[in-house]
């Protein structure tokens, strides 16, 4: 964004109040980075559940549903203030890819993702006064090398807790240090499974 609307957009976010329905502590950090007035609240959904319901749609509409049901689950809460969800799916071979119950279970997800390509499906939605205000969806996709078991132990046992908040069972941020992916395209904010840019930009030329 210009200057100019990089200015509106930060005087909008100082004196509107926004609600994130999410306890993702990456979306969080990265809310609270950007956002000078955000309050963080759990949504309350069931998302296995939801997915299960909507298993036989896209891995993008999943995506587009998930975000826009975490909105509605509190709108009512919210009245007057704009509400930001997101959520993310990850496609490999047809087969969605959940976070993890356990360190198994993150063991057997990064076997399955090696040597192969993924997608990562990112949306986002926002109500503004309980009104659809902004909802879009990206798509990143991503080479995970093929690496040992050995590999994936070590990165488990030093990334448990990433390893359990994330789709993949593994962070982006993390590649710095492991080189285990390769981003074939996309961008950051889909990967990381944040997309605000475009909302930032309709949100800047929102009159004050």
């Amino acid at each position: 964004m210009e200057l100019q609307q990089n200015k509106k957009v930060k005087l909008i976010t100082k004196s509107q109040q926004f609600v994130l329905a999410s306890s993702s502590q990456t979306r969080i950090r990265i809310a609270m980075e950007i956002f000078q007035n955000i309050k963080t609240v759990k949504h309350k959904i069931d998302e296995e559940s939801e997915k299960q319901k909507n298993k036989k749609k896209s891995a993008r509409k999943q995506a587009e549903i998930l975000a826009r049901k975490k909105v509605e689950s509190i709108k009512n809460d919210f009245p007057n203030q704009i509400i930001i969800a997101s959520d993310q799916i990850l496609e490999c071979g047809g087969k969605v890819i959940s976070k993890p119950k356990n360190i198994k279970e993150a063991a057997r997800n990064i076997a399955y993702l090696t040597g192969k390509n993924h997608k990562l499906y990112s949306a986002i939605c926002v109500f503004d006064q309980q009104k659809l205000f902004f909802q879009e969806s990206k798509m990143a996709e991503i080479h995970f090398k093929k690496i040992s078991q050995k590999e994936i132990n070590g990165y488990l046992y030093k990334n448990k807790e990433t390893a359990l908040n994330s789709v993949g069972s593994y962070k982006i941020e993390d590649n710095y240090k492991y080189n285990f992916m390769q981003v074939i395209s996309g961008d950051l904010e889909t990967i990381t499974g944040f997309p605000l840019n475009n909302f930032l930009t309709q949100l800047g030329n929102k009159k004050i």
